[in-house]
């Protein structure tokens, strides 16, 4: 049987040097499909994805030990919740202010600044890829149900963002899923910091309106983190008052970075 190091093997390599001609003659089609599934999406793909990261113990482990500071805390967790939100939203022209998505250099130099920060602190290639394809996962299961167009192109445009950035990554979504699902059977385990990460990000959910419920939450996490979540939920399940109180705090203390719907146009540079 093939490792998930394996398939990662036979994805596109990232972008030696961008030229505008990687964008493609369908790139308006794939912006436009882009921007609408992640206009509508809120943030319910977004606290499943942080979530599976945690239970997923090498993962985790190897953050924690490499960047102490961005879970040590809930407001910490808040802030990166929020810059990570930031990135996706410009990247897929679903912010506040228009972008243009990937056909902007600001934004392209906003990939690869992200990606030294994250070469600085030795964050495996492959674990990053598999983050990336996880939210593209996530937020169709978070919109849909999408046609198999919506799906493709989705993909397409997100393999662009990912190659830009630095990683390895696939329009072949039968290779993209054969890796996520051999990384979550090899990975999906418990760590030393679970519960207090899972308790945070279901408050954090709270505030920004996604509903900590288990049903909520795991019907957009994959199997193998599912099963784990099911025993860890009765530990880190909140009560009436805590969901209560997160909800009217989130109007107030958390920023949004979504914006209004609007027709996403490529920037012509």
């Amino acid at each position: 049987m093939a490792d998930y190091l394996d398939v990662y093997a036979r994805f596109d390599p990232p972008f030696e040097k961008f030229d505008r001609s990687f964008l493609g003659s369908e790139f308006p089609q794939e912006l436009t499909a882009v921007s609408r599934i992640w206009f509508a999406c809120g943030y319910g793909q977004g606290i499943a994805s942080y979530l599976n990261f945690f239970i997923l113990r090498d993962f985790i482990v190897t953050h924690d030990t490499a960047y102490p500071p961005r879970f040590r805390s809930f407001r910490s967790m808040a802030a990166s919740f929020y810059h990570t939100d930031l990135f996706i939203r410009a990247v897929t022209d679903s912010g506040l202010k228009p972008t243009g998505g990937i056909s902007s250099a600001a934004i392209r130099d906003r990939l690869k600044s992200i990606m030294a920060r994250h070469q600085r602190i030795n964050i495996p290639l492959w674990m990053m890829t598999y983050f990336g394809f996880s939210l593209v996962e996530m937020v169709e299961k978070q919109v849909g149900p999408l046609t198999d167009e919506q799906k493709r192109l989705h993909l397409a445009y997100m393999t662009k963002v990912y190659r830009i950035m630095g990683l390895s990554f696939s329009e072949r979504r039968d290779w993209m899923e054969q890796f996520s699902r051999m990384i979550e059977r090899a990975h999906a385990s418990t760590s030393p910091n679970l519960e207090k990460h899972t308790r945070n990000i279901l408050v954090l959910g709270e505030m920004v309106g996604v509903s900590s419920g288990y049903d909520s939450i795991s019907a957009n996490l994959p199997e193998k983190t599912r099963e784990i979540f099911r025993e860890l939920y009765p530990r880190v399940r909140l009560g009436w008052a805590q969901r209560s109180a997160a909800r009217v705090l989130g109007r107030f203390l958390v920023p949004r970075a979504v914006g209004r719907p609007r027709e996403a146009m490529p920037v012509e540079e």
